[in-house]
């Protein structure tokens, strides 16, 4: 497989997962987070750099958001929400993380490849993004890509367009972004 035909693979089966997901979830989850005080968000390995990447969004578009496990990271509460990512919905961290928001009060926005887990069980609001996972069950299209490429790919292209989405509901322009963009760069 040389380069070209390796990037029409992988735009095709991100575009294949993206254009299976349901609208009105994700309006329910721009309505969560949107109407949150503070949003946390959390993840394992490469999940939780593009998760690192939407709170890093998030806060551009004017948004009070956290990593999770970072040093200045304040206490959850009550009407904030944690947005709990994994493809299995399995991940033990991200698992017992959003238990604990939710016995902190916080609601929890799942993102993830699979409704039947852990995760979706502790969560207010759910996401999937149709994908193979660790977890491959019989049954579910193969991907060509190594490990869980899909999901997290798919997962950042999916937090972008939720960016944009609310960038416009917002009215929010360009110049209004970069005046929250760091300037100790």
């Amino acid at each position: 497989m040389d380069y070209p035909e390796s990037t029409k693979v992988i735009v095709s089966e991100i575009g294949t997962v993206l254009t299976r997901v349901d609208n009105a979830d994700v309006a329910r989850f721009i309505r969560v987070i949107t109407g949150a005080p503070n949003i946390f968000v959390i993840g394992v390995g490469r999940v939780m750099l593009m998760a690192q990447a939407f709170a890093k969004r998030l806060t551009h578009l004017g948004c009070s958001s956290y990593v999770v496990g970072e040093t200045t990271v304040p206490p959850i509460g009550g009407g904030d929400v944690l947005i709990a990512c994994s493809g299995s919905g399995e991940t033990m961290t991200t698992v017992n993380i959003a238990r604990l928001a939710r016995q902190h009060g916080a609601v929890v926005a799942a993102v993830t490849a699979r409704r039947e887990s852990a995760l979706v069980g502790l969560a207010t609001v759910t996401v999937v993004l149709p994908c193979p996972t660790k977890l491959h069950l019989a049954g579910e299209a193969a991907s060509i890509q190594p490990m869980g490429s899909l999901f997290e790919q798919s997962l950042l292209i999916f937090f972008d367009s939720i960016a944009m989405m609310i960038k416009q509901d917002r009215e929010l322009t360009e110049e209004q972004l970069w005046k929250t963009h760091a300037n100790l760069e």
